[in-house]
């Protein structure tokens, strides 16, 4: 009789600790934290951080994590689209998932090539590193990319303190 109960315990102390895990997997995973990467076909390019991707028949816009580039009617905004569409358009790349955004649109890494197309963006001068937003530690290294891109005059940084997009956008809604 008390190992039979003492069987029982266990058995139910198992259960719960079982639920539990499955409980943190699935806050996880709800976070993004468990969604994996994917390959898909960029079918699309918005602008110079905004992209359309085609997987498995499925369309998904995505925004690039950690970056901003120009407005459409800022300046500079129609080299950052040319630069973003020669490197990706109509081509393979790997999403890395990090969240969804507050327009429900997916932002990400993108890699292509086994280069990270974010971090090319900014090295290349048609982004702006995004400090409100990019905090992860990748995101050193692109203020590194964006402070050599500016000394060389790279890009958007052709003309001198050009106004980030977060700074143009305040200016316009006012």
């Amino acid at each position: 009789m008390l190992r039979s109960r003492r069987n029982a315990l266990i058995l139910r102390s198992n259960q719960v600790l079982l639920i539990s895990f499955l409980f943190i997997f699935l806050l996880l995973a709800a976070k993004g934290y468990g969604q994996l990467s994917f390959s898909a076909v960029v079918t699309r390019i918005i602008d110079g951080d905004s992209i359309v991707v085609k997987c498995d028949k499925k369309y998904i816009e995505i925004r690039l994590y950690g970056i901003d580039s120009p407005e459409w009617k800022q300046h500079s905004s129609g080299m950052s689209r040319k630069y973003i569409k020669e490197l990706i358009y109509k081509k393979e790349i790997t999403v890395l998932p990090q969240y969804h955004d507050s327009y429900g649109r997916l932002v990400a890494l993108i890699e292509h090539d086994g280069r990270n197309v974010n971090g090319d963006l900014v090295r290349a001068g048609a982004a702006w590193v995004y400090p409100k937003y990019c905090k992860k530690k990748v995101c050193r290294e692109w203020n590194k990319r964006q402070t050599k891109a500016e000394s060389e005059g790279l890009g958007l940084w052709f003309e001198k303190d050009p106004l980030p997009p977060w700074q143009w956008r305040r200016v316009q809604h006012r």
